[in-house]
């Protein structure tokens, strides 16, 4: 597949593909005119990035934990222990969000109980 392509088909920019290889995290083979041509493997690739990213890991995290887009059973369990790790990160993040949540909540209480009634 062309990047158009691939692009079209994943609903993504060119220059993120671009930047997935520039970042170490794709590759792909090139024509003799220089564009890309994307093959099963690379797909599959592009869909563990997108599905990755979506999922809150950076693709710093990517590059330095490559385990984490290998497919390979023998690297299972590293990418299982990073993945469990990021989840642990979403749900501290979604606690904080949380207490900030409830604190502003107090806080528009405590607004609405300061502010005497209209007529």
């Amino acid at each position: 597949m062309t990047i158009d392509e691939v692009c079209g088909s994943f609903q993504i920019d060119p220059a993120k593909l671009r930047y997935y290889e520039e970042a170490g995290l794709l590759t792909c083979r090139r024509l003799t005119d220089g564009g890309r041509d994307y093959r099963g493997e690379e797909l599959r690739r592009i869909g563990r990035i997108e599905s990755l990213l979506k999922a809150g890991i950076s693709p710093e995290t990517l590059r330095d934990n490559p385990v984490l887009l290998d497919e390979d059973a023998k690297t299972g369990g590293e990418r299982i222990r990073l993945l469990k790790r990021q989840r642990f990160r979403l749900l501290e993040d979604i606690h904080v969000k949380q207490q900030s949540l409830d604190c502003l909540d107090y806080i528009i209480r405590k607004a609405k109980d300061e502010t005497p009634p209209r007529n």
